[in-house]
């Protein structure tokens, strides 16, 4: 189903190409953006053509080379294309995909955070200040890190709120690599905040724990390097 609908795509990008002028608009459906220098073969090159194009797209959002496109990798490559958090708007300027990188000007002098580890996460288990208020709310709590990686199994970790506690004033406290894209789930949920949503969403996002307490994860999906890694911080502290 996911090649004929990447088929579709690459279809309605050649018709684009070689209309002159008022294209017609394209059917509903998912678009899938790629690279600049990717371009399709022209219609009249064969059925070996656009399989070999198919399967240069399919290797580059396969990101665990297993030859099947999952959800979290195609959610991946989506949210790569959507606006960075260094307020400089959406990248669909065919430079290619872009996520959170060390040298973004919100980034630079940001250390780099610890090697992912067992004692590393069993470090961040504990709040690294108490009684920290937020600044732009009227959170007063402790300051939690949580650390993730893009190797697993630390590209996913876990904010476990009893309930009674909300987690807010969320920031990037560490980062190392380029092109960093990660989200924010509920287990059992669904999707809470992803780059889409800019970082303005994810300064003010609110996480709260329901009756017999609730776990969220943050999740590294994709980065450009393997040791790539990003510390996330935020205030743990009473609901009001």
């Amino acid at each position: 189903m996911l090649k004929k609908l990447l088929l579709t795509t690459c279809i309605l990008g050649i018709a684009f190409a070689v209309t002159a002028q008022d294209p017609p608009p394209p059917p509903p459906g998912l678009m899938i953006p790629l690279p600049a220098d990717m371009v399709p073969p022209p219609p009249d090159a064969g059925p070996e053509a656009f399989d070999a194009f198919l399967s240069d797209v399919i290797g580059l959002i396969d990101k665990d080379g297993d030859g099947r496109i999952s959800k979290e990798e195609l959610m991946g490559w989506m949210a790569s294309f959507g606006p960075p958090m260094d307020g400089e708007g959406p990248h669909m300027d065919g430079e290619g995909p872009h996520g959170l990188s060390e040298d973004m000007p919100d980034m630079e002098g940001k250390p780099s955070p610890p090697p992912c580890s067992e004692e590393l996460r069993d470090s961040e288990l504990g709040p690294q200040a108490e009684d920290v208020a937020c600044g732009r709310s009227e959170s007063v709590g402790n300051v939690i890190f949580r650390t993730v990686c893009n190797t697993d199994p630390y590209n996913s970790n876990a904010i476990v709120l009893p309930e009674g506690r909300a987690a807010d004033c969320f920031g990037i406290e560490a980062i190392r690599g380029h092109n960093i894209v990660f989200e924010i789930v509920e287990e059992g949920g669904g999707l809470v905040w992803d780059m889409s949503m800019g970082k303005d969403a994810f300064r003010t996002l609110v996480l709260v724990g329901g009756p017999g307490g609730t776990t969220y994860r943050i999740n590294l999906i994709s980065a450009d390097e393997p040791d790539a890694s990003i510390t996330v911080k935020f205030i743990d502290h009473p609901t009001f």
